[in-house]
């Protein structure tokens, strides 16, 4: 009987870690992350790219904005988190999601890129990133 009852309680935490990380939690935080923390997330990730894929423009050098809020006060309307229809999330692998390595979410920013053209002048481009995240908020 003591058998059991250990097989159930140990079957119990990992249904119940299992299930927490399936559902996006973040335990390394203790808690699950706001929409705004993963639309921070993936911005600073692009933000911190020193060259961004442009469409039709050879290797420009991409100029970084000071901070997510500097972007969000020019562009409120760039961010969303698991936005719908074009952007539906593709189905994820199963062993991803309940080890934290997908938490299921995608965030999808239309990041103006800013630039400088073959002139020197400052140039922007709208580009969007869709990124999916791992639960405690690493961009993939």
């Amino acid at each position: 009987m003591k058998f059991f009852l250990f097989v159930g309680g140990v079957l119990l935490i990992l249904f119940g870690y299992f299930g927490l990380n399936y559902s996006g939690f973040c335990f390394a935080e203790m808690r699950y992350l706001s929409n705004e923390e993963k639309i921070r997330a993936v911005f600073d990730y692009q933000n911190s790219r020193n060259r961004l894929p442009l469409d039709n423009l050879p290797d420009p050098k991409h100029i970084k904005y000071k901070s997510f809020d500097e972007h969000i006060a020019l562009y409120p309307e760039c961010c969303s988190v698991n936005p719908g229809s074009p952007y539906e999330v593709p189905p994820t692998n199963f062993l991803d999601r309940i080890f934290g390595y997908d938490s299921g979410d995608v965030v999808v920013i239309n990041f103006q890129v800013r630039y400088l053209d073959e002139n020197g002048s400052l140039k922007t481009v709208s580009n969007r990133f869709d990124n999916y995240l791992q639960n405690c908020g690493k961009p993939q």
